[in-house]
């Protein structure tokens, strides 16, 4: 699949949700990752980001995969419209982050997709990470 934004755009959250991850993180620095994506997210929001969370899970049948797709469709569809748009995530969850005038707008509309999409199957939240139970 090909990129659905620009790839230069910093993501603050990948490498701070990578190490939550890994099992050989300490508590303590658990706790300081933990306080970063929380310090990071607020940022965003005060600057007018706004952010969607879908954990979606692998598809793991030919209706499931159909469901998905449309949705990435949809998420293509808003990047491309968008002034600013940074999609990331991984097999399991997809994190898009929106600014601008009608950012508010937009994250609302995409999160109704992902509901319609979802049919009560995936995750859907307000915010800029899959929050780990780490």
């Amino acid at each position: 699949m090909p990129r659905l934004d620009d790839p230069a755009f910093y993501n603050p959250y990948g490498w701070r949700l990578a190490d939550l991850d890994d099992p050989a993180t300490n508590a303590e620095r658990r706790r300081q990752l933990h306080d970063d994506l929380l310090v990071w997210e607020a940022h965003e929001l005060a600057h007018g980001h706004r952010h969607l969370t879908v954990v979606h899970g692998a598809a793991n049948t030919l209706e499931d995969s159909r469901d998905l797709d449309g949705f990435y469709d949809t998420i293509r569809d808003l990047a491309a419209r968008s002034s600013w748009a940074r999609v990331r995530g991984t097999g399991d969850y997809v994190t898009i982050t929106v600014r601008g005038a009608d950012a508010e707008e937009q994250i609302t509309r995409l999160a109704g997709a992902a509901e319609a999409a979802s049919r009560g199957r995936w995750n859907i939240t307000l915010s800029a990470y899959a929050h780990p139970a780490g």
